[in-house]
């Protein structure tokens, strides 16, 4: 599934816009022309509704997907329809599904929830191709928001719970297995999610599912380093010994399939890596030379990129839309120049939006994937294509796309206009002296500014 339009009417600060997430007909690459578009980028000031467009999205996917839980089981109850802040009769959505469009019907239930809407507009406007193809789809939406770089503790610290009374460290074996098959029932819902939204510190479960094989690794790993030590004081069993190094040597840490393919490009960026070794936490990491890092002194900016990198690279996101709010967070622009790149890159079949305010993440994207949000002369959010080229100097993308007229500040027109009016001084000075200081003065000021 793509999204391959929104029409909002009148919502909040938007008023009549028609997004149109198509490649156009004349685009450079005729392959893509007309389908919808790989990546998307909001940009605008604060205020013009960017995250908003993210919430409006994914409450609307939502729904969709409460749609097809119901078409597969009179059994599930309606959600209240309250519960989607973002869910209003002025949306209209378009989507791309099995090579057509596919339009969902706005919402014009006035009660706190409206069965009807769930079942005839979304339902009816979806043939059972269309139907069976979303139930296909492992994930329909994965929402990455803001303030994710809280959750990295899920896999940077120690989630193991401490004894809190005596009865903790006396369960039984029985006792002990129905935690695990608790464990293991909650760590499969989490998974089967089609609809997961991370960054809202409800999500121990969903980071716990996606780094399971880290979490069996370590418990078997932990068993046969105990029967290696038994066995190693036991000198009649040398041969049950090797048979268990063996073993040992034979798995495969997933942890370093995880930093090859997914996590080494980032954090090359910062000279740390995976340390394999360390299995009190799902992920420790240490720098080129060995030195262990404590997860907790890490920046915010490598905590986002660990805690957004992994979930995208680890759920099948074949056709999943993917909401990303400010993926420029607390990262220096070197880092902010690969970002676009180093997510697509691990989810080539999904649909990004991106909401931005990094003229660099900007540069990323087509102009055809730029949308501009800017407000008119009433305070309405109005929306306009993007200009500059992808990969363009960030500074052209502030004045064209960002709308940007001076780039400088103050200090530094004030500067400018100095510079220029020096020129004017040295053609019409007649003493030599004075007219090579004046130039003396212009040559200081234009190596200071680069004018």
């Amino acid at each position: 599934m793509k999204i391959t339009g929104i029409e909002i009417g009148e919502y909040r600060q938007f008023k009549n816009i028609k997004f149109d997430f198509t490649y156009p007909a004349d685009f450079h690459d005729k392959s893509k022309a007309g389908k919808a578009l790989e990546k998307v980028c909001f940009i605008g000031q604060s205020g013009t509704g960017k995250t908003t467009l993210l919430n409006a999205i994914e409450d609307h996917i939502s729904v969709l997907n409460q749609a097809l839980k119901r078409n597969t089981s009179d059994h599930i109850p309606y959600e209240e329809l309250s519960n989607y802040s973002y869910i209003s009769s002025s949306f209209q959505f378009q989507f791309a599904l099995n090579q057509k469009n596919t339009i969902i019907p706005p919402h014009k239930g006035l009660g706190r929830f409206d069965p009807e809407y769930i079942e005839k507009s979304i339902l009816n406007s979806l043939d059972k191709k269309s139907i069976d193809s979303l139930l296909e789809t492992n994930k329909l939406c994965i929402c990455l928001r803001e303030s994710i770089a809280r959750e990295a503790d899920a896999f940077l610290a120690d989630q193991s719970e401490a004894p809190q009374f005596f009865s903790d460290f006396v369960k039984t074996t029985t006792q002990i297995e129905r935690e695990k098959e608790a464990l293991k029932k909650r760590l499969r819902d989490a998974g089967d999610r089609k609809v997961i939204s991370l960054g809202d510190m409800n999500s121990l479960s969903i980071w716990q599912y996606l780094l399971e094989d880290i979490s069996d690794f370590d418990e078997v790993s932990l068993v046969l380093f105990n029967e290696l030590i038994k066995n190693i004081e036991d000198p009649s069993a040398v041969a049950q010994t090797a048979q268990i190094q063996e073993r040992i040597r034979s798995k495969e840490n997933p942890r370093n399939k995880l930093y090859d393919n997914c996590l080494k490009s980032v954090l090359d960026n910062f000279f740390l890596e995976i340390d394999p070794n360390y299995a009190k936490v799902p992920i420790a990491l240490q720098t080129k030379q060995g030195v262990k890092i404590n997860g907790g002194s890490l920046s915010t900016g490598t905590r986002q990129l660990l805690a957004t990198s992994i979930p995208i690279y680890k759920f099948d996101t074949t056709d999943t839309i993917i909401l990303f709010d400010e993926p420029e967070r607390s990262l220096f622009p070197d880092i902010q120049r690969q970002l676009i790149k180093h997510y697509t890159s691990l989810a080539p079949k999904a649909q990004f939006f991106f909401a931005t305010h990094s003229p660099i993440i900007a540069a990323s994207f087509e102009p055809e994937e730029r949308f501009i949000l800017h407000f008119d002369e009433e305070g309405n959010v109005k929306c306009r294509k993007g200009v500059a080229p992808i990969g363009d100097d960030p500074n052209d993308i502030l004045s064209e796309d960002f709308g940007l007229n001076e780039l400088m500040l103050d200090e530094g027109l004030e500067a400018y206009a100095q510079y220029r009016n020096l020129f004017v001084k040295i053609k019409n000075e007649q003493d030599q002296n004075r007219k090579n200081k004046l130039i003396a003065e212009q040559a200081h000021l234009g190596n200071k500014y680069n004018f």
